[in-house]
């Protein structure tokens, strides 16, 4: 590349992170490690705290994608560590909003470092990671049953979004929306949700968020009785989530196809979904406190006692 022929290592590095960073999100996995190791040695002989915590936290994205949180989770430290060290609250607040997460960091801790990253993000004028963290903080409040809080963070997280015309993050905090509208039963509005986040999803041509909203959205139809739409959204969806290898996201999907084949009154294919997630869960050290762990939490209660009825996930 130019920048390794002029001699320009810190212009190198940088390069070797975004393009990192690309592959990652393109289900690269192999290419993306590549990069970022190549640019996280370079940083580290330069010296670069600041370059450092950037190829870490392209780390911990690659670990998320590629279905290991646990992994993602020492990379997001090291990324924090890092940017404070280099006093760079940009990154500072980047490695606290994906520490942040239920994926990552549970329940517990992800609501101590998600309140640290909003302060930080407000104190800053970040307003892209303000967005992201409302939205996580409505997730947390999903997942608590705290379900007004819930849809309050995600509504000023979905001002913010538009305000910036972020169409990515429009459309993950729509599907948000949609699980939170679900849990308070107003199923006409989820679905508008989540069919407004599918059609972003397909715009944008993002395969992974298309493959989740997807699994939300079969889970709904099944709500509503319509099980052969409700199994044509979770094949479409599941076959989009193995195409992009997201492990956690398809454990996910496969708890949404457990709890619709059980609304189905086909017990035996709930099971086998449950048993397909929990082997993932598994693979992906998933804690019972993420959101794969939670998920799976409720289809083992729903398949092992086949005559407690159906409720409204929260």
């Amino acid at each position: 590349m130019a920048a390794s022929e002029a001699g320009d290592r810190a212009i190198e590095a940088r390069t070797l992170c975004s393009l990192g960073d690309l592959d990652a999100r393109s289900a690269n996995a192999e290419s993306a490690y590549r990069h970022l190791e190549l640019g996280l040695a370079i940083a580290a002989e330069l010296r670069d705290r600041a370059l450092q915590s950037s190829a870490e936290l392209g780390l911990g994205l690659l670990q998320i994608l590629v279905g290991k949180p646990k992994e993602a989770s020492s990379h997001y430290e090291k990324a924090l560590t890092l940017a404070k060290e280099a006093g760079d609250r940009r990154l500072e607040v980047s490695a606290l909003a994906n520490l942040g997460t239920v994926e990552v960091s549970g329940i517990n801790k992800a609501r101590f470092y998600c309140e640290a990253a909003l302060g930080v993000a407000r104190g800053s004028g970040d307003r892209s990671k303000e967005c992201n963290t409302l939205c996580n903080l409505g997730l947390l409040d999903y997942y608590e049953g705290r379900t007004e809080d819930a849809r309050e963070h995600l509504e000023m997280a979905l001002v913010v979004a538009r305000e910036l015309g972020n169409v990515l993050s429009v459309g993950n905090v729509l599907c948000n929306l949609g699980m939170v509208h679900e849990a308070m039963a107003h199923l006409d509005e989820a679905e508008s949700q989540f069919d407004a986040a599918v059609a972003i999803a397909r715009e944008i041509g993002d395969r992974r968020m298309e493959g989740q909203v997807l699994g939300y959205l079969g889970e709904l139809y099944a709500r509503r009785g319509k099980f052969d739409d409700a199994r044509s959204r979770l094949d479409a969806g599941e076959a989009l989530l193995r195409a992009v290898s997201d492990q956690v996201s398809l454990g996910l999907l496969l708890c949404n196809r457990g709890e619709a084949e059980r609304l189905a009154g086909s017990l035996a294919a709930a099971r086998d979904a449950f048993v397909a997630a929990e082997k993932i869960a598994v693979e992906v050290s998933a804690g019972t406190d993420s959101e794969l762990g939670l998920a799976l939490t409720r289809l083992r209660g729903l398949v092992e006692n086949p005559g407690t009825p159906p409720s409204v996930p929260h």
